[in-house]
């Protein structure tokens, strides 16, 4: 895979962008779950090269309906502390942002759009910037403010909503224990 990849005559992009095309035609009257995640495909010393993915699922039935975005991200060295100064385009979490845009063009004909992302999508900007077709479920990252003379969002305590207990195996430093896991959730609505 690695050898077709590298091949000049491949466009991995556009290869991206024909299957978003194929999946848009299967999104017409379903509620999907656009579910967004960047993962390694090849690390080197604090660079490498990482994949941002976004794969549409019918919330329905849970059925893969296909691929919505993709985008090859080669990072080097980071830059550390210029991050508050420079506007969210210039980010790497643009992609956060880019891939909602993208869903939200993608799956147009969907009878709703949930975005689903990991707390590392917990920017401001995704929230003020949001397509009106598209709700957004990201897991908190941060404490939010819910408005003037208001109480910040992690004292608002919602009603658990699920809880989960498992058991974590135990390590030669550690002992087997439960690991639990409470979903609360609020609509900003």
């Amino acid at each position: 895979m690695s050898r077709f990849l590298r091949n000049a005559a491949i466009d991995p992009q556009a290869m991206i962008d024909e299957a978003a095309l194929r999946t848009a035609s299967r999104c017409a009257d379903r509620h999907i779950l656009a579910i967004q995640d960047t993962t390694v495909v090849r690390s080197g010393g604090g660079g490498g090269l990482y994949l941002h993915a976004m794969i549409g699922v019918d919330a329905d039935d849970g059925a893969i309906v296909g691929a919505v975005h993709g985008q090859f991200l080669s990072r080097d060295q980071g830059k550390r502390g210029t991050q508050r100064a420079r506007p969210i385009e210039e980010k790497e979490s643009y992609r956060w942002l880019e891939s909602v845009d993208r869903a939200a063009q993608v799956c147009a004909a969907a009878r709703h759009i949930t975005v689903i992302a990991d707390r590392e999508s917990d920017i401001y900007e995704a929230f003020t910037r949001r397509p009106a077709n598209v709700d957004l479920v990201i897991r908190l990252a941060r404490d939010r403010s819910l408005g003037k003379d208001q109480p910040s969002l992690l004292p608002w305590r919602t009603p658990c909503r699920l809880r989960q207990v498992w058991p974590s195996p135990c390590r030669p430093s550690r002992a087997a224990r439960n690991a639990t896991r409470s979903w609360r959730s609020a609509s900003a609505r």
